[in-house]
């Protein structure tokens, strides 16, 4: 695990020109209609997403879980940051994100990056699919180390990295920024790619436990 440097990061944004935004993007009201896919898992109950008004989605899981994913628009490609609150109402116990089969969250959010920019020809269409040609920088609320580590995730493969913006447990509403290319630059070393999907996901079949959590005004720019 690595600390994000987050003076560093705040330096950066602030010496930024900001750039026009390219969301919120949209939940409803049908999420299928819009390009959302419950991706689910043999063996394991699902979660439930459900689209409260057009920028808003509830999400539950009861011991199972799974992800949320579209593919993005061509427009999005060059996105930079991302901004959104979240919530949650019930959680899952603190655990180790790195740990297989012990690393249940409370919600995470995916933004996936394709590492040739020709993808964006031939854009993926499920996210295996995004996942064997490019990467995953996850944001998590959820796991026990402390807010701005990194962690690998141990079901990507080395194609995804973890960063805690909060550890698990209950709490209101709070508003998350962050700097996607910067954040992708350190955890992974490498320049990122255009981005090409986004997903979002909870899990708490590990631990047998419940999730309620609600995510709103996601926006990238």
């Amino acid at each position: 695990m690595k600390r994000i440097a987050v003076a560093a990061l705040a330096a950066m944004i602030a010496g930024a020109t900001p750039a026009a935004a390219l969301g919120p993007v949209s939940f409803g009201p049908d999420p299928a209609a819009l390009g959302w896919d419950n991706l689910t898992f043999r063996g394991r109950a699902p979660a439930s997403f459900a689209a409260q008004g057009p920028n808003a989605v509830s999400i539950a899981a009861d011991a199972g879980v799974s992800v949320l994913w579209r593919a993005l628009p061509r427009a999005f490609a060059e996105g930079a940051t991302a901004r959104w609150r979240w919530k949650v109402d019930q959680g899952v116990p603190a655990t180790d994100l790195a740990r297989k089969g012990a690393d249940d969250r409370d919600i995470a959010v995916y933004f996936l990056f394709a590492d040739d920019p020709s993808t964006l020809d031939n854009p993926p269409t499920s996210l295996t699919g995004a996942m064997r040609k490019g990467r995953a920088l996850v944001y998590v609320w959820g796991g026990n180390a402390a807010p701005g580590t990194a962690i690998e995730s141990p079901h990507m493969r080395g194609r995804g990295q973890l960063i805690v913006k909060r550890p698990a447990g209950a709490g209101g509403w709070e508003n998350v920024s962050v700097d996607l290319r910067s954040d992708f630059r350190q955890v992974f070393g490498r320049e990122p790619g255009p981005l090409v999907g986004l997903g979002l996901s909870t899990d708490s079949d590990d631990s047998g436990t419940a999730t309620r959590a609600t995510l709103s005004d996601l926006v990238i720019d």
